[in-house]
């Protein structure tokens, strides 16, 4: 690591201090509230030290940041800053406060390193926690291997592995993706410096994780001397499924690796975000091709795809590779479209070299070559026959065989000594619950029924148990063949041998798809409130959050329209509550008579109401949005009856659109309101529109 590293976020693991003040920071008024409410089911009062800013002493701080990432939503805990001041560090200046707070991790982070903090010790010894394991590259032509691809590793300080699944989700989460990557960087090169020679050497990068490559990339740099690796000799590629955000900022970091005669690579052309612009911009030494689109050669439109690929990168000199080859007509195919390069498991298995070439057990091929026998054992690809359970005395032979075809649940058994973990065994109800044939599960690996959809922390659970060998139950989402969802409640038991460790796991699975659409009909009614009918505080937050979800990614506006009635406080006083949620009532059905179909309307609390206008067109959305406030402030002119008189209401009324006023739901929330009571101090029945000024959008 150079001096210039020595503080950045590259060098060390961040962890949340276990004891200390707390100071949390929000622009959020409803946030703001909801983590006092927090505060005060934990026993500690939250004191406000200025607008946004709160404090907390005395508290168990792993607890109280774990338990308020939880119950906040996702938008919102990314939102908040949380500041640990551990117990005896010198306070900040009371003017130095707030920016220290804003300037802290999110919530979401710092409750992601509480959850993770036992991966802490990997990172203070870098050299005996983490090693690589490499995979060849092969010329299609001749088969030779002309280089090796680094996968990064890691081993707990007692020697338990650490799975790839595990490991970097919780980087992500807990902010240490900057530290993990320039970890993989050094650590490729250090362990293939003793054997790599001439060979190319591919390493996996993270572009944000580099700020400045001039400074940034100087561990790496020195990492390669060290080892006696050329420059010349390394192909830097974007890590496989990242998002780049900034392509002028990847050029600018491939061409500083260039400049240094490194070589540059595109993972996962085909999907994600290596489109063919990006290609022709950025033109890479090598292209890999998409994973999905290699296992479906020679089919008719995959080798289309890879036609265009080849040509427009063989026309600027590149190279393109077919990654994750299994079978001998993939490589075929690949070779005869002009793919210049292969890799997979038909070539070779991820290995550390000098370790008596062990296979990576971390590893996943999609398909292996093991099929089940008929009766009462199952086969392995090497020929050995295991017994799935002891024979029972005086029982036909056959007879747990036609039990488990007879289930009326999905079951499956899965080899788990092998590393590619197989599907051995698999009953006629899980090929109905799937729509694959028998034998296309017999040999794949169970994630082949996992998509964009599927939980990552229940497989990642998943993945615990079974490394454990205990029984695990979970319900995730899956996918047919045909791509349709279902929710998938898999219970999991470790078959024991002789020996008394788990050699298969059994899996259970049940269709419960119907069960959980009526729970979430449940749920919807939990979220509507009680007395209008119409959606609640929580209803509308998840509602707004995906509306601007939406309009985000298919440039569209989203308006929220906030109304506080005008004095209604004197109706309760003066008639008695009945009366008073009489008039509520008869507001909404008034308010929601102005707005659109599939507009979401809600009443949040007392006497405020909110709307949401979704999938507005940006040209005109300021102008929907002005006729519902108005429609909103007409719709109180006729007088509302409570109990035996009528009374006369009015609504001071709040508008803000995204993208001009904010781009969060939250801020968007805030901002219709700050405008509504803007309103309200200008008189009643008065609409205002937001301004946008305050900071946070």
């Amino acid at each position: 690591m150079t001096k210039d590293c020595a503080s950045c976020t590259c060098s060390t693991a961040p962890s949340t201090p276990g004891a200390g003040r707390v100071l949390l920071a929000t622009h959020v008024d409803h946030t703001a509230t909801a983590l006092r409410s927090l505060a005060l089911r934990a026993g500690t009062p939250a004191q406000v030290l200025a607008p946004g800013l709160l404090e907390l002493t005395g508290v168990d701080v792993a607890a109280f940041v774990a338990s308020a990432r939880d119950e906040l939503s996702s938008v919102e805990a990314d939102e908040v800053r949380c500041l640990v001041l551990p117990e005896g560090t010198q306070e900040p200046a009371a003017a130095d406060l707030l920016g220290a707070a804003l300037g802290a991790p999110t919530l979401a982070a710092a409750g992601a390193r509480v959850d993770h903090a036992s991966l802490l010790p990997l990172f203070a010894d870098e050299q005996a926690c983490f090693h690589a394991v490499y995979q060849p590259i092969v010329d299609l032509a001749d088969r030779r291997t002309i280089g090796h691809e680094s996968l990064l590793r890691a081993v707990t300080p007692d020697g338990s592995p650490v799975f790839p699944d595990q490991l970097f989700p919780a980087a992500e989460a807990a902010g240490w993706t900057n530290l993990l990557d320039r970890v993989g960087r050094t650590t490729a090169l250090r362990d293939a410096g003793p054997w790599l020679g001439d060979d190319l050497l591919f390493i996996n990068f993270v572009p944000t994780s580099i700020y400045r490559p001039e400074v940034c990339l100087r561990t790496t740099e020195q990492a390669a001397r060290a080892a006696g690796v050329r420059l010349d000799r390394i192909v830097f590629e974007v890590t496989e499924g990242h998002r780049v955000h900034d392509l002028d900022h990847l050029e600018h970091v491939f061409a500083y690796y260039r400049s240094r005669d490194c070589k540059v690579a595109l993972d996962d052309l085909g999907a994600g975000y290596s489109s063919l612009n990006t290609v022709v911009r950025l033109r890479p030494d090598v292209v890999k091709l998409d994973k999905d689109i290699v296992q479906e050669l020679p089919g008719r439109v995959a080798a289309s795809v890879v036609e265009a690929i080849v040509g427009i990168v063989h026309s600027y000199g590149g190279l393109v590779l077919a990654e994750c080859v299994e079978t001998a007509e993939q490589a075929a195919a690949a070779l005869e479209l002009g793919v210049d390069l292969g890799q997979g498991w038909f070539f070779g298995r991820p290995e550390r070299p000098g370790c008596a070439r062990v296979a990576d057990p971390t590893a996943s091929p999609v398909t292996t070559t093991a099929r089940a026998t008929t009766g009462g054992g199952l086969r392995r690809a090497r020929g050995a026959e295991v017994p799935l359970l002891p024979p029972s005395a005086g029982l036909p032979a056959d007879l747990l065989t036609r039990a488990l075809d007879g289930a009326v649940g999905g079951v499956s058994v899965v080899d788990v000594v092998d590393p590619a973990m197989p599907v051995v065994y698999v009953n006629p109800a899980l090929t109905r619950l799937t729509g694959y044939a028998a034998e296309e599960l017999l040999g794949a690996n169970m994630r082949m029924l996992q998509g964009p959809a599927t939980d990552r922390d229940a497989v990642a659970g998943l993945s615990r148990a079974v490394r454990e060998g205990r029984e695990h139950r979970a319900v995730l989402r899956n996918y047919r063949k045909d791509g349709s969802l279902w929710w998938n409640e898999l219970h999991l038991s470790p078959v024991l041998g002789p020996d008394g460790t788990a050699g298969h796991y059994l899996g259970y699975q049940l269709d419960v798809t119907a069960r959980l659409d009526a729970e979430r009909e449940l749920a919807r009614q939990v979220g509507r409130d009680a007395l209008t009918g119409l959606a609640n505080r929580s209803a509308l937050f998840h509602g707004l959050e995906q509306a601007v979800a939406r309009a985000q990614g298919a440039d569209r506006s989203v308006a929220v329209v906030f109304l506080d009635l005008d004095g209604f406080k004197d109706v309760n006083d003066t008639f008695g509550h009945a009366a008073g949620d009489a008039v509520l009532a008869q507001v909404g059905d008034r308010l929601e008579a102005v707005l659109r179909r599939g507009d979401l309307l809600a009443r949040i609390g007392g006497d405020e109401f909110v709307a949401v206008l979704a999938d507005l067109e940006p040209g005109r959305a300021q102008r929907v949005a002005a006729r519902v406030a108005g429609g909103f402030v007409d719709a109180l002119g006729e007088p509302l009856v409570a109990g035996p008189v009528e009374v006369r209401l009015s609504g001071s009324v709040g508008v803000a659109l995204t993208p001009q006023h904010a781009l969060s739901a939250d801020r968007l929330l805030a901002e219709a309101d700050a405008a509504m009571y803007r309103a309200k101090r200008d008189g009643a029945g008065q609409v205002r529109t937001a301004t946008g000024s305050t900071p946070g959008r």
